[in-house]
């Protein structure tokens, strides 16, 4: 009796383990993915292992198709598989790439209709009939049972294109002409140039010649640079991310690649498009059919962004004195100011220059660390003060090239600048090896002249004008004796800009000024000769 429990738990056992091992199948009424027509069809089911993906095949008899002929059609419909050489072991091998899964096969063995095929059997030594299947696995058990899964027919990405007719900015001259089309992923941006040349030249070339006309853009070993003013593109520097290209009519293009008349060039970063296809080589993947759909923009022109300046005449507020003069220039974020001095030596330090304007103008100050500047500081009004802009840093020009900071000489007739690069415009930059990149800004911020401190100003009570309110949030009402001749009324604020100006006709005595968009602080209402101090408080 315990013999006969014994030999039927073992049989049990053996059934169970026959179950769980049953041969995976797959009707032609489940294929979703057909390649081919005619009124013949067959399967083909590649098993992976973890995965398995079956397509269908359709022919007609007459055409007499083999196993081969059925994987090599459906290698070339679907681009997700590939049937090619495994340059690790010169064999060949299936591949399936459909981010993020890579699958291949290394070694395999294939059925044609359950039979298994001989060591030596190739797929083309099997005529195809109809309802064939051939199931091609990793598995080296006698049964493959890994379920499949119907390949869908997924609607792969398209590059994203641009006519020529759309490029606003082509460089160079000549008869034949390339579209340029550069994809970033972070973020996601695509620009495009147009390229005219004669001759041949090279992918290598292309880049350069952009480079040298459009001073935003910047090649690195493996990175292709934007800058414009409020832009900052550049390839992610992570790993397996590579500048990868695409040039219509070429295989596998590169940097010495030749250029096409015609041709569209794109290139992109090999991790951030919408790719379907790797190659698999030396136990590697690298990156081959990737697709970048972003929609392109054409590129402007690079602005023609010029340093400001001020002339010497159109200075208001002068300090020291002698037959030799330089200005000197201060822009912050958002304001440009400009004072002047007078010196009677040969030469005069910034520094000396920075404290003659401190000590005439109480608004003016500014600190050091060490010997390097730290900030220039200027009051606009009670708790408005002007200063460089977090994290930021002052950058010095004698004569609109840089120079060596507040231990510069200045000469007569020299013009010094001082400005926040966040009030620049980024032309150009330069990558060092090991410290990144630098940018070089343009300031072409209009520069206003500093008129003299209010201190001194007649105060309204010995002025025959009446305003009111004061502070006043929406508009002043200004009342005088009436005129006996025309005049000019206008409104500054502390940085000597003309905010508001209204001509008086004579016999006028009184005006409206409004006051509603302007900012919180002081002003001052000229009339003639005569000024008085406002305050506008919202």
């Amino acid at each position: 009796m315990l013999r006969k429990a014994f030999t039927f738990f073992l049989g049990l056992i053996c059934l169970t383990t026959m179950q769980a091992q049953t041969e995976s199948s797959i009707d032609a009424d489940d294929i979703r993915y057909w390649v081919g027509d005619g009124d013949n069809q067959a399967i083909l089911v590649v098993d992976f292992g973890t995965d398995a993906y079956a397509w269908g095949y359709r022919f007609d008899a007459e055409d007499a198709p083999t196993a081969l002929n059925m994987i090599t059609a459906v290698d070339a419909a679907d681009p997700r598989l590939a049937f090619a050489i495994d340059w690790a072991t010169y064999g060949y091998n299936f591949f399936y790439v459909e981010y993020p899964k890579k699958l291949m096969t290394e070694s395999y063995r294939f059925k044609v209709d359950g039979t298994l095929a001989e060591e030596e059997d190739e797929f083309s030594d099997y005529d195809l009939e109809n309802g064939t299947i051939v199931k091609v696995s990793v598995s080296s058990d006698d049964v493959w049972s890994t379920a499949i899964t119907p390949a869908t027919v997924k609607a792969m990405p398209v590059f994203s294109t641009i006519a020529a007719d759309d490029i606003d900015y082509w460089v160079g001259t000549g008869s034949k002409q390339a579209i340029v089309a550069v994809y970033w992923s972070n973020p996601d941006t695509a620009l495009a140039w147009g390229y005219r040349f004669d001759g041949t030249k090279t992918v290598a070339d292309l880049f350069a010649d952009l480079a040298a006309a459009d001073s935003r853009l910047t090649t690195a070993s493996n990175s292709i640079n934007y800058v414009s003013d409020g832009v900052n593109l550049s390839f992610q520097n992570v790993d397996n991310n590579y500048l990868q290209f695409d040039v219509e009519g070429l295989t596998w293009p590169g940097w010495n690649s030749e250029l096409p008349d015609n041709a569209f060039v794109r290139v992109g970063e090999s991790l951030f498009g919408e790719g379907y296809d790797s190659t698999y080589s030396y136990g590697s993947w690298y990156p081959a059919g990737v697709i970048w759909s972003t929609r392109l923009q054409p590129v402007d022109g690079p602005d023609a962004a010029e340093e400001a300046t001020i002339d010497a005449d159109d200075i208001l507020f002068w300090v020291g004195n002698g037959s030799n003069q330089a200005v000197l220039a201060v822009n912050w974020a958002d304001t440009a100011l400009a004072w002047g001095c007078r010196f009677s030596t040969a030469t005069v330090s910034v520094q000396d220059v920075m404290d003659s304007i401190a000590t005439a103008d109480p608004r003016f100050s500014y600190t050091l660390n060490g010997s390097l500047l730290g900030d220039i500081l200027f009051v606009v009004a009670e708790g408005d003060t002007l200063r460089s802009a977090p994290g930021s840093y002052w950058e010095s020009k004698r004569n609109g090239v840089s120079d060596a900071g507040m231990a510069q000489s200045l000469e007569n007739g020299d013009f010094e600048k001082w400005a926040d690069p966040a009030a620049g415009v980024k032309v150009d930059s330069m990558y060092y090896e090991g410290w990144g990149w630098s940018y070089i800004y343009v300031y072409p911020m209009t520069i206003y002249p500093v008129s003299q401190p209010t201190s001194g100003i007649n105060d309204i009570e010995t002025l025959a004008v009446q305003i009111y309110p004061n502070p006043a949030s929406t508009q002043l009402s200004v009342r005088f004796d009436a005129l006996r001749h025309g005049a000019e009324m206008a409104l500054y604020d502390m940085t000597g800009r003309k905010c508001y100006t209204y001509m008086l006709a004579a016999g006028t005595s009184q005006a409206i000024v409004p006051v509603s968009q302007l900012a919180n602080g002081i002003y001052l209402l000229r009339m003639g000769e005569n000024a008085v101090k406002v305050v506008v408080r919202h």
